[in-house]
């Protein structure tokens, strides 16, 4: 592979990539939110049943004349709510934004309209109501949406998450190390406590009164930290009186040993006898069961597109052919999962070897080599339809961590240590980078780009994956940048 000299890298990315920060954690609901929230789902599924009822001339006293039907209703909302909580809509959120909240909702009632279709069509009893009932479907799948997104507006304004109080105790190399490793907001408030020889400070120390004296212990109790992150071993006969003194003043202690760091696995711990042992395991997303369920979702959507949008396609190609002329269909090899390279599909929207001179170059807004036709195909992402083939051969999914062409692969690699990590799965069509930074023209934004699919890997669900789809077709209609 033909391989730039280092002054030319520099000149395209500059001397170094910024730093990667990790994502912030999704805020989690307060008892008080989640049964609101539940609450309001509860009468949301409860007005569009009545909303059917009147919109297609149904009577409650008709409808309360069969048993069957009220039961399937009554079994259709539990089963709604009960997925809703599976989902985690009343646990925590993937985003602080309200816009997000509403994409979130939008899936998810979209997922709870298969248990009632499903009835519909099992139960023949309900044939004289499906129209009622599929009418209470889709008016669920939009209140709640609506109902989500006035709820997180109301709860962030009069109710915002508390920031973290985060104190920090350790080496002094270590202390420093830690905050960016973590994923931090800007409300939260960080006390560093280096200690220049740790372990002589605690050896021996027992009783309560000489921990209650240890100066870093002292410091982060009075400055009212609710967590207290200690970088080093501390030895185990100090645990008993540190743990009281923390837990009488609310404080969580936690350890953070920086050699140990939960990239591409999570972790499991488990006490056997007077032995903590730490289990490693694969990322959800890496399991067989995973796998399945994301190949499954692709063929489901890409098969029908395929279908629908050949004519589209079609009428692209002929476009390209009477602007440009061949080939019609662009071939360019990019990283795949397990670093695998395969020939990503796209129409062609550049003019033919526009790389020849310059080899591999970072795109560009308003740059030359764009044809005609290639300007409106990007504009409208519409030169990205042939992706559904790779998708259909099993080289890509529709949602996952973009792919990457060697050439810079092989670069980022070497400035960001877990770059390598978007490849334990199949890169994707959309992804969480795109629908948060959707095109990322300057090289520079790789490092904040990584950020958000390590969020991805790590908070995978396939109901995310529905979510990142919904919010795609939304961006796509009505939001699509230049």
């Amino acid at each position: 592979m033909e391989t730039l000299p280092r002054p030319a890298l520099e000149l395209e990315f500059g001397s170094a990539l910024p730093a990667m920060k990790s994502r912030p954690q999704p805020p989690e609901y307060a008892p008080w939110q989640a049964a609101l929230l539940a609450a309001t789902d509860l009468s949301i599924l409860v007005l569009a049943g009545l909303a059917a009822l009147h919109l297609t001339h149904v009577g409650l006293t008709t409808l309360a004349a069969h048993s069957d039907v009220v039961l399937a209703l009554v079994l259709t909302a539990t089963v709604a709510l009960l997925l809703y909580e599976r989902l985690g809509l009343y646990r925590t959120s993937f985003s602080a934004l309200s816009r997000d909240q509403l994409y979130a909702a939008f899936a998810a009632a979209l997922l709870a309209t298969i248990p009632p279709l499903v009835i519909l069509y099992v139960l023949p009893a309900l044939a004289p109501f499906r129209g009622t009932l599929t009418i209470a479907a889709l008016v669920s799948a939009l209140g709640l949406p609506s109902a989500r997104f006035a709820l997180h507006e109301v709860c962030t304004r009069f109710s915002p998450p508390a920031p973290r109080r985060i104190a920090i105790v350790g080496t002094a190399e270590r202390v420093d190390a830690l905050p960016s490793q973590m994923s931090l907001t800007p409300n939260d408030a960080l006390l560093r406590l280096p200690v220049a020889h740790f372990d002589p400070s605690v050896d021996g120390v027992t009783a309560d009164e000489d921990v209650a004296a240890l100066p870093w212990l002292r410091y982060a109790i009075a400055w009212k930290c609710d967590t207290l992150i200690v970088t080093e071993a501390l030895p185990p006969a100090i645990m008993p009186a540190i743990l009281r003194l923390t837990e009488a003043s609310g404080i969580k202690l936690a350890f953070a040993p920086l050699r140990l760091r939960p990239h591409a696995c999570d972790f499991t711990v488990r006490r056997d006898g007077g032995v903590a042992l730490l289990y490693p395991r694969s990322l959800a997303i890496c399991s067989p069961s995973a796998n399945a369920m994301r190949r499954t979702l692709d063929l489901a959507l890409v098969v029908p597109a395929l279908i629908l949008l050949t004519p589209i396609m079609a009428l692209i190609a002929l476009a390209i052919f009477l602007d440009s002329g061949r080939p019609v269909i662009f071939r360019q090899t990019r990283v795949g999962r397990f670093g695998r390279e395969f020939p990503m599909l796209k129409f062609r929207t550049m003019h033919v070897d526009a790389e020849k001179q310059t080899g591999p170059v970072w795109s560009k807004a308003g740059q030359g080599r764009v044809t005609r036709i290639g300007r409106i195909l990007r504009r409208t992402s519409l030169d990205e339809l042939p992706q559904f083939f790779n998708v259909l051969f099993g080289e890509m999914s529709i949602v996952g961590p973009r792919p990457e062409r060697p050439f810079y692969t092989e670069r980022f690699r070497a400035l960001l240590p877990r770059y390598g990590e978007r490849h334990l799965v199949c890169p994707g069509i959309t992804g969480w980078a795109q629908i948060n930074m959707m095109r990322a023209l300057q090289p520079t934004a790789v490092a904040e780009k990584l950020s958000y699919d390590l969020f991805y890997l790590e908070h995978w669900s396939i109901f995310l994956d529905v979510t990142i789809l919904v919010k795609t077709a939304f961006e796509f209609l009505f939001q699509r940048p230049v």
